[in-house]
């Protein structure tokens, strides 16, 4: 899998893009680059057909101020067939949909199958949201994970980690 020519990642993000692990964690500090390396690794898995991609922040607001400006400015124009800005949804030519959602709200979260999966500033999100909510929607697609977040502490995320 190769970066998309427009995007470029450094040597540490890069080798977490080249792994092969379907759940990866990256713990870094600010400035490091995981939000635009989740990018990467979501436009990636893009340009295949028919796939869902959700990213999922803290909050709605959380991932909107994240992630939705750079994302739609990420991708290449002539692969967007509809954007949908109070949903943060953006559908594809090849039929895959990218959203972006909120963790606040667990529930909504519920019944959907999706194929790849970004939990940012996955340290402020409730564990159980990803155990019995999020982890059952990659079951069926056999779906990956990245979790990534600034270091606090020891708590899920260091979990993760070890």
């Amino acid at each position: 899998m190769a970066v998309p020519a427009t995007l470029s990642l450094h040597p540490k993000q890069m080798a977490v893009f080249k792994s092969q692990a379907r759940f990866r964690v990256v713990v870094a500090g600010r400035r490091w680059g995981k939000s635009a390396l989740s990018r990467v690794l979501m436009i990636t898995r893009a340009k295949v057909s028919r796939r869902k991609i959700w990213y999922v922040a803290p909050t709605y607001k959380m991932a909107k101020q994240i992630m939705w400006t750079d994302l739609l400015e990420a991708i290449p124009k002539r692969w967007i067939r509809k954007v949908n800005e109070t949903s943060l949804t953006v559908i594809l030519v090849n039929g895959t949909r990218i959203e972006l959602k909120g963790a606040d709200k667990g529930d909504s979260l519920r019944g959907v199958g999706v194929d790849f999966l970004v939990l940012d500033e996955f340290q402020d999100i409730d564990p159980e949201t990803w155990t019995k909510v999020l982890r059952p929607t990659l079951a069926d697609r056999r779906g990956d994970a990245i979790f990534i977040g600034t270091p606090k502490a020891y708590n899920y995320l260091y979990e993760l980690y070890k």
